[in-house]
């Protein structure tokens, strides 16, 4: 009854977490790294899609590999966003089947839930994107090691390592892990073996992660800040900003579940899992390399639900229960504030400019982040036309502004209140064009 039990509440968490990321992934629009993926994956060949990942990503290479076969079969580009939400689903059910292992199922249940509703879990998994595959390869990793099954294992790191780079942090904290435990002692070995040989194919994608690092794709995330590594665990389940202190208490509940869970030594590796990667990617962004950000550490937050709600399972009874309800109550009240509105609709956008008369001879003015605009208005603008920033030299015969996610045209108007997108090719003498290499010192230059 307890396992049959256990099986009805993962697949309820599942079901659950399938259902709050399908809507988004069937008709949000493609964001800036979205199209990102949807450019690597509609190559024509695996190799083509390796050379694109090589060229313009942040990481290996299997998630494009996916998709590239899921659309091969016929599937649009958007739906291929369903592997992302069915990854969050197994995540979801995942969560709970792990988590019983280690506490009352009514505390596994809850940490299926907040795996289900916590905000970038359920961000990316609406998404053209391997974060969500990630996390749920990071829980397979600890269940395959708890387990200790060497073949299972193999598989598993191999299959991370080439998702994410930072899965590799996880890979480090169970090997951590092995090391110390004395349940995986007599197989310590052959799990370290299978650990060694899952990484084989990782070590041929080496040198492609040598030159993704000299191009400096992470460098958006700036130098070290203190206050990002004490929050961070907070934003992995909610997009308000509601202080520091909250942020610094969450980091101090799931550090003393984690405690909580590093008494026993199959929860030691949960512990490990919640907290080693963490640390190591602090170190590294204290020691120079810009790596630090909270989609990239996605891995953790399962183990992190998983603190939690252990902590809370250590109260008396009554009390637990109560605090677990409460749990609950603010996953589902962060959930539907951070989901209060939508992304913006670069697709209604880009048919509104279409449906206005746009051509590629006229400038759109855009009122927010250049990058964030462009990628997206050429993937869906007919024709797909390449972008770049313009720089007004005269009154334009048409200028299209984009104002609150509405379009409006101008006659006779000098560009200006805002980011100019222009044709590369094509685009009217009263403008000129940005060459690529320039754009950012360019944007530096105009506030």
């Amino acid at each position: 009854m307890s396992t049959r039990a256990t099986w009805l509440t993962a697949a309820g968490a599942a079901c659950l977490a399938f259902a709050v990321r399908l809507d988004g992934a069937i008709h949000f629009a493609f964001w800036q790294d979205e199209v990102a993926s949807a450019r690597a994956i509609a190559q024509s060949t695996p190799v083509g899609v390796a050379h694109q990942v090589a060229r313009t990503e942040a990481t290996p290479p299997l998630w494009y590999w996916l998709g590239w076969l899921v659309h091969s079969v016929g599937v649009p580009m958007h739906d291929v966003r369903i592997v992302s939400a069915l990854a969050g689903a197994l995540l979801a059910g995942a969560v709970v089947v792990y988590a019983r292992t280690l506490v009352p199922l009514w505390a596994a249940a809850l940490a299926g839930v907040a795996v289900s509703l916590g905000y970038q879990l359920v961000f990316h998994g609406r998404e053209l994107r391997a974060y969500e595959l990630h996390a749920l390869l990071s829980v397979l990793l600890a269940i395959a090691a708890a387990r200790r099954r060497p073949v299972v294992l193999g598989l598993v790191v191999a299959a991370g390592a080439l998702t994410n780079y930072f899965f590799l942090l996880s890979v480090a904290a169970v090997l951590l892990w092995l090391w110390t435990s004395a349940h995986a002692r007599a197989r310590r070995r052959p799990l370290t073996v299978a650990v060694l040989a899952g990484l084989v194919p990782f070590a041929a994608w080496i040198p492609v992660l040598a030159f993704q690092y000299r191009h400096h794709r992470a460098s958006f995330i700036g130098a070290f800040r203190g206050h990002d590594v004490l929050t961070e665990y907070w934003s992995l389940f909610s997009r308000g900003q509601h202080g520091t202190a909250a942020a610094i208490a969450l980091l101090v509940v799931i550090l003393a579940g984690s405690a909580v869970l590093a008494i026993s030594d199959l929860g030691r590796l949960c512990a490990f899992l919640a907290v080693v990667p963490y640390v190591i990617a602090a170190a590294i962004w204290l020691a120079g390399p810009r790596i630090f950000d909270v989609r990239n550490l996605i891995g953790v937050a399962p183990f992190a639900a998983i603190a939690v709600v252990a902590l809370l399972a250590l109260l008396p009874r009554p009390a637990g229960l109560a605090a677990g309800a409460a749990a609950l109550a603010l996953l589902v009240v962060g959930y539907v504030a951070d989901n209060r509105r939508g992304p913006i609709p670069y697709d209604r956008i880009a048919a509104s400019l279409s449906a206005a008369g746009w051509t590629a001879a006229d400038p759109i003015v855009v009122h927010g982040d250049f990058f964030s605009f462009r990628s997206p208005l050429e993937w869906y603008l007919p024709n797909q036309p390449a972008l770049t920033l313009g720089v007004p030299r005269s009154v334009c015969p048409r200028v299209f502004v984009v104002v609150h996610r509405h379009v409006r045209r101008r006659v006779r108007a000098r560009p200006h209140g805002g980011r100019l997108l222009v044709a590369t090719r094509g685009h009217g003498p009263c403008v000129r064009a940005v060459p690529e290499a320039s754009i950012r010192s360019q944007l530096a230059r105009v506030p």
